[in-house]
């Protein structure tokens, strides 16, 4: 039993929620992508955006600390990244389900990742269901994806039926009218047949499904779960001025591997792809017990040559 919300009532419900905080949703610009809402009416809940929301939790660049010699009080200085509360709307079960990921490394007991833990401590998620798949390059129904969020809203026409994913989301459709709803399974054309990659590394399917792989790191950036950054430092050309940041990297990236005396441990277009792919379906698992892909196929869709790495596994043999 959920809640039913007439859709005439969507922006009254949304900077009733939202109020103190920053709206998050998707916007249609160049593309559709998440952006902090300045006017309700910007809202576009058609089709799936094809950037993730992980730029709101892990962005692809911000500044750690900053230095100055020059002065001796504070030489190091910590950038504090200040985070509004917000909410996002309009995220997919694929996004929210890469958020849970993400969780997974960035919270961490052994490590945490401040600025990850603070952006997570002070979002409210609110989901839309995908019936039918919005695109033709999802195949999340192939991947078990939990049931993630604060809320999730499914489209009846003139009304959305609110299911709660928490206490907190809970709490904010209490007044609401009662009502039952047999939720729909999402439904995709794509389908990923196999996950346990064990025995078939050095099958030839790889280089095929590869070969037109460019290393542009497209697939990486798009990726509701792709994780790996590096930490730079940039010092002034007078020595005594800089600063130290963190930013998004790939593993498609022939430099990702290199070492010193610049050995490259993956240096061609074959490892390259297969270590993406082994780490979404197998190594993730082996540690965590759940696949690292959510199946959103926003790294086909985004690729400039539609490499479809499902087609590559489900011919694996």
């Amino acid at each position: 039993m959920g809640k039913v919300l007439e859709k005439k009532r969507l922006k009254e419900f949304l900077s009733s929620v939202s109020k103190g905080a920053e709206l998050i949703a998707p916007v249609k610009s160049d593309t559709l992508r998440f952006e902090i809402i300045k006017d309700f009416d910007d809202i576009c809940l058609e089709g799936r955006p094809l950037f993730p929301v992980k730029k709101f939790f892990s962005p692809a660049r911000h500044d750690i600390f900053k230095l100055n010699l020059a002065d001796k009080n504070k030489a190091f200085e910590e950038v504090k990244n200040k985070i509004k509360p917000r909410v996002i709307f309009g995220g997919r079960l694929c996004d929210f389900n890469g958020l849970l990921r993400l969780d997974k490394l960035f919270l961490a007991k052994e490590f945490q990742d401040e600025y990850y833990k603070e952006a997570r401590e002070k979002t409210l998620l609110i989901g839309i269901n995908c019936v039918p798949a919005p695109s033709k390059y999802c195949f999340c129904e192939s991947m078990n994806l939990d049931k993630y969020y604060d809320l999730f809203f499914h489209d009846l026409g003139d009304k959305y039926y609110i299911e709660a994913g928490s206490p907190k989301g809970e709490s904010l459709i209490l007044k609401l009218e009662d009502y039952d709803f047999s939720i729909p399974a999402i439904k995709c054309k794509k389908h990923l047949e196999k996950k346990d990659l064990s025995g078939f590394y050095d099958s030839p399917a790889w280089k095929d499904g590869s070969k037109k792989c460019l290393n542009c790191g497209k697939c990486t950036a798009h990726c509701t779960t792709c994780l790996c950054f590096d930490v730079i430092d940039e010092v002034d050309a007078d020595l005594k001025k800089g600063k130290r940041f963190k930013e998004w990297d790939s593993c498609q990236f022939t430099n990702f591997t290199q070492v010193a005396g610049g050995f490259v441990f993956r240096k061609d277009y074959v490892a390259k792809f297969k270590h993406r792919i082994y780490h979404k379906l197998q190594y993730f698992r082996e540690r965590f017990g759940m696949d690292m892909c959510t199946g959103c196929g926003r790294c086909i869709e985004s690729c400039p040559r539609l490499i479809d790495f499902t087609e590559t596994v489900n011919k694996l043999k």
